[in-house]
């Protein structure tokens, strides 16, 4: 347990890093309309999101939160925005695109509300 609050910063700094590494390459890519083909922003997605995943999950397995709590709803809010942000990329049409951007960046808000305040 003496390993929690590194983790946990860890987590968060790895949670604003994928957060603002999103905004930005949605930014790029729906603002400027410029395609992203630089390997960096190919690659350091995953390996973030990865770390960051894997950081959340030590952090559930050291405190032992139950799953049926804020933290589900967490979780179904991540696969929400995993699934808007991979539509957004994918999606040809500009105004649908920046539109499921944007909400994505809405759930991802949401998602660190919920993890600062824990409501439930």
């Amino acid at each position: 347990m003496h390993y929690y609050p590194l983790l946990k910063n860890i987590h968060i700094i790895l949670a604003l890093t994928s957060g603002i590494g999103f905004a930005l390459r949605g930014f790029i890519r729906l603002v400027l309309q410029q395609p992203l083909k630089h390997k960096v922003w190919k690659i350091a997605p995953h390996i973030v999101d990865t770390l960051l995943l894997a950081s959340g999950v030590t952090l559930w397995i050291i405190v032992g939160w139950p799953i049926f709590s804020w933290l589900g709803v967490k979780l179904l809010l991540v696969i929400a925005y995993i699934v808007l942000g991979i539509l957004a990329f994918r999606t040809e049409r500009q105004a649908r695109a920046t539109s499921l951007y944007l909400l994505a960046l809405v759930v991802f808000l949401c998602i660190a509300a919920l993890a600062l305040h824990k409501p439930l």
